[in-house]
């Protein structure tokens, strides 16, 4: 597969998993993130994905799903990719905050890609770009 092909797959992945909808269904959840997947949070907190599937089911909606930009990708190897990327959370007047860098290596499982390995960590502001 081509490269530009698995960045738009991984990148449609990542912002699927920022939708509420996605966040919020354990089934979908558990399709997405591979056994073994471990994330460490923006927070400093570590997550597996029993945890992180019991967190993200009591999460409340909080609006509008994170900014995302910036999309990188390598491939580690035929079924090992990493992507990169920038993200904020969106206010009411439209404003970037909560600005993090991101980092997540996908696996391909089975013929799907499920993310192992998920890590968040805050960065400074950066200007939204399309």
């Amino acid at each position: 597969m081509a490269s530009d092909d698995t960045l738009t797959i991984l990148r449609d992945l990542e912002i699927e998993l920022h939708q509420f909808s996605v966040r919020s269904d354990p089934e979908r959840l558990d399709e997405l993130l591979h056994n073994s997947f471990v994330e460490f949070g923006r927070s400093g907190k570590r997550y597996d994905k029993a945890g992180i599937i019991a967190l993200l089911s009591t999460e409340a909606d909080h609006g509008p799903a994170p900014w995302s930009q910036d999309y990188a990708l390598s491939e580690l190897t035929e079924d090992l990719a990493q992507i990169t990327y920038r993200s904020a959370h969106i206010d009411d007047a439209g404003e970037l905050s909560r600005h993090t860098l991101r980092s997540s290596l996908w696996q391909k499982t089975d013929g799907k890609w499920q993310v192992r390995f998920h890590q968040g960590t805050a960065t400074e502001a950066f200007v939204k770009t399309p």
